[in-house]
This record gives C-alpha cells, sequence and structure tokens, in this order.
C-alpha cells in the first residue's frame, strides 16, 4: 500500500496560517510540526500553525507560545503515537511575525 503524501506545501501553510517561513522552520526545528516528504503539512500541521498565529497576534510572550503548541500537538496526535514523537523544552526565542 502506498503512503498518502500530506496534502499541503509550504507555500500552501504560509499562505492559510499566514506565518512566515522563517516561522515555520523555527517550529520545525522544535520538534512541533513534523512536515513529511518534500515538506508537505498535514491538516494537522495548519491547526498548530493556525494556533501559533492567533497566540502570537495575541501578544503571547515566546516560550509560552511554544509550551502551548506542544499541548496542542500533544491533543491532535493519538495517544497511541504520542510515545514515539519527540517533544523538546522549548527554547527561549524570539519569533518573528
Amino acid at each position: 500500500m502506498t503512503r498518502a503524501v500530506a496534502p499541503f506545501s509550504m507555500k500552501q501553510a504560509v499562505n492559510i496560517a499566514g506565518i512566515p517561513p522563517s516561522l515555520i522552520e523555527t517550529l520545525i526545528d522544535e520538534d512541533l510540526l513534523q512536515p513529511g516528504a518534500k515538506m508537505r503539512f498535514t491538516f494537522q500541521d495548519l491547526v498548530l500553525l493556525q494556533s501559533a498565529r492567533q497566540l502570537m497576534d495575541a501578544g503571547m510572550p515566546t516560550h509560552r507560545i511554544l509550551n502551548a503548541l506542544s499541548n496542542v500537538r500533544k491533543s491532535v496526535v493519538p495517544q497511541a503515537h504520542q510515545d514515539a514523537l519527540k517533544f523538546k523544552t522549548p527554547a527561549k526565542r524570539v519569533l518573528a511575525s
């Protein structure tokens, strides 16, 4: 059986979430996003990116955004797969909007 390709490209993710590619790359570096082959994103990834945008717009500090996104990621990933994922402790960085 062929594995399905995540439906959204980086360009689509940027346009849908309204955030810069550099922020998406930061979230990938923090292991909060795990794009598929050729930087393809799932609907769940887009939920996380939309959450990031809303938290940034609300003026939430970066470290709290990263913690909140980690919690969102855990809630949208099935319980059976959570143990296989690696979640880093969020670094205190300034996210550019």
